[in-house]
């Protein structure tokens, strides 16, 4: 091959080698620069996905504190209305007796495990309401005795209001400044004592004073 020719031939194989780079090239940018806007749209996804995951935990925490708050208040009105919750538990099997009409009536309402039967009992007093259906029970006592399901009820029902019940034994004296006289019945052996107790008294848990007198049953001669 003459020197021309071989120098024509070296040119146009550096020319092709040239171009065949300067392709290469050229992919390998647009690659890198395609490669580059994949790795900044990446970037941006991540910063968006860390600013969505502080505002879920700024969320997270306020939901926290509302959850707390509220289990907070919710312990608070628990223990607000601890008493009347347990009155109102023991009032549960009263349904349609003497002793639960009584207990409704000083109520003036339904006495069932809800919010507003607490604030009502609560507004009344569960002392005072005791004490009116205890009066009201007692009334009746001698014609109608105590349910054993309303006897089973007062010892709770007295508890709930923080007192405690007044039952005269058999064969105590009877006296009008402790006791009310329901009725009387003949045993002159047991003259001037208690037969029986219909109905006990109440009095506050851990005193002597009676706020109500138990109505009991008197023996004559």
């Amino acid at each position: 091959m003459s020197e021309p020719v071989q120098e024509a031939f070296t040119e146009a194989l550096r020319a092709e080698i040239n171009a065949v780079v300067a392709r290469y090239h050229a992919l390998a940018v647009a690659r890198e620069e395609a490669l580059r806007a994949e790795i900044e749209k990446l970037k941006a996804e991540v910063v968006a996905l860390g600013q969505e995951l502080e505002r879920a935990r700024a969320r997270e925490g306020e939901l926290l504190a509302r959850a707390q708050s509220a289990a907070a208040a919710s312990q608070a009105l628990e223990e607000q209305f601890a008493a009347e919750q347990r009155f109102a538990a023991a009032c549960r099997g009263l349904e349609g007796s003497l002793l639960g009409e009584a207990l409704k009536g000083a109520v003036g309402r339904e006495i069932d495990a809800t919010p507003a039967t607490y604030a009502a009992l609560k507004g009344r007093g569960l002392e005072a309401v005791l004490i009116a259906a205890f009066r009201e029970r007692g009334r009746s006592v001698a014609q109608a005795p105590l349910l054993e399901r309303e006897r089973s009820s007062l010892g709770a029902l007295a508890a709930a209001a923080e007192g405690e019940l007044i039952t005269p034994l058999s064969g105590t004296k009877f006296s009008v400044s402790t006791m009310d006289k329901a009725s009387t019945v003949v045993e002159p052996a047991e003259e001037g004592n208690v037969v029986e107790c219909l109905m006990p008294g109440l009095r506050r848990s851990g005193t002597e004073g009676a706020l109500l007198f138990p109505w009991v049953v008197v023996a004559t001669g």
